[in-house]
């Protein structure tokens, strides 16, 4: 497809840039959204769960619940199939060199230094002079491994990527897949949703390991592991044809109505959260409607972007090569905007969409220019 537009290209990739572009920008709406609601995990909070009217509640809550189904298994699954080209491109050795590297120096370096920035500058907890706090942070070893904050998708994925290279070391020829078709998607939502609602019988949502939250770890498994076989077996065409777009409307329109639906019977209106875990109906209702909403949403907007967004502007291309930079300093620039924005008194829904959009704003030019400075540009690359 041509484009006779000076600043704008079309690229093979550019709209896996774009989907990720979009995802990180949500990942901040997501912890601007707790923040103003109080529902989730988070540094700072504003609104407190369960006190706000119902509209904003019923906003807020469908808002993260779908939000929270999708996005971050996308990111695993654009990341499965990048692994699978960087593996075959590299060997096992230099891609996790690579992985390491690329992962593993960030995720110590939000650790040891922008975690206690958060917790002993922005959020002032602990006792004593800075020196004395990061002593003791350091001597702490519960508090370290845990101080992950968003980089759990980092530590996550490394992870991942880890177990793939030691499977493929052992099993290095799978069997080859010559199709993904709808059929397929079914049948791995059913298995997704299924494994969902076991692992919420140890740990239902709102609980974590070390800041993981294996509630949610089935659909990011799964996209993972449908990344590696679309990644393999050459089937990224069969994800990105027009014709699984209307995953995305299915997905969205059906999502919306059923989250309604569980919602109201399933007794969350009078306080009741027997879907986040447990042997309930809600549970398996909502682990069901969660993986539907992970597996059919990505392909969806995957395909979605790949017909209507796969284009390069100024833009895009600036956001793409400081998505992952965004990403790693989100957390105290958006901190820092809602506590500077703390006595600004507005409807909360209005107050998470400025926050939003200046938190954006600010941590894509922070990251432009930090990024300048050449170590940190390589890592953050």
């Amino acid at each position: 497809m041509e484009n006779n537009t000076k600043n704008q290209t079309t690229t093979r990739f550019a709209y896996l840039d774009n989907v990720r572009s979009l995802v990180i920008f949500l990942v901040i709406a997501m912890h601007s959204a707790v923040t103003y609601s109080g529902d989730g995990g988070w540094y700072y909070k504003e609104g407190i769960s369960g006190t706000l009217p119902v509209f904003e509640t019923i906003v807020f809550g469908l808002f993260q619940s779908f939000l929270q189904a999708w996005f971050m298994g996308a990111l695993f699954f654009i990341s499965a199939f990048l692994a699978t080209k960087s593996l075959k491109k590299r060997g096992a050795t230099q891609f996790l060199k690579e992985r390491f590297s690329r992962l593993g120096i960030p995720l110590l370096m939000f650790i040891f230094i922008i975690s206690p920035f958060i917790y002993f500058v922005l959020m002032g907890y602990g006792s004593g002079n800075i020196i004395e706090k990061y002593i003791h942070f350091l001597t702490d070893i519960k508090w370290v491994i845990s101080s992950t904050g968003p980089l759990w998708f980092v530590e996550a994925l490394l992870l991942f990527c880890i177990v793939y290279v030691v499977i493929r070391k052992f099993f290095p020829n799978p069997k080859t897949i010559y199709s993904f078709n709808t059929k397929n998607i079914i049948f791995a939502i059913i298995i997704t949703g299924i494994f969902a609602f076991l692992i919420r019988l140890i740990f239902p949502l709102g609980t974590d390991f070390f800041n993981l939250q294996f509630g949610y770890f089935s659909s990011y498994i799964a996209l993972f592991i449908i990344g590696i076989i679309v990644g393999e077996n050459n089937l990224f065409e069969h994800i990105t044809r027009e014709q699984n777009i209307k995953w995305l409307y299915i997905t969205f329109i059906a999502g919306v109505i059923v989250w309604f639906v569980i919602m109201l019977l399933g007794g969350a209106a009078e306080g009741n959260r027997y879907f986040t875990g447990g042997f309930h109906w809600q549970s398996l209702a909502y682990a069901l409607w969660e993986a539907f909403v992970a597996i059919g949403f990505t392909i969806g907007i995957i395909a979605f972007f790949k017909k209507y967004l796969n284009t390069n502007n100024q833009f895009t291309k600036l956001v793409a090569k400081n998505s992952f930079g965004i990403y790693f300093f989100h957390a105290p620039l958006l901190i820092t905007v809602s506590l500077l924005l703390k006595h600004w008194m507005i409807n909360p829904l209005l107050k998470f969409s400025v926050v939003t959009l200046i938190a954006f704003t600010v941590t894509l030019l922070f990251t432009y220019l930090v990024r300048k400075i050449k170590p940190v540009g390589i890592l953050l690359k």
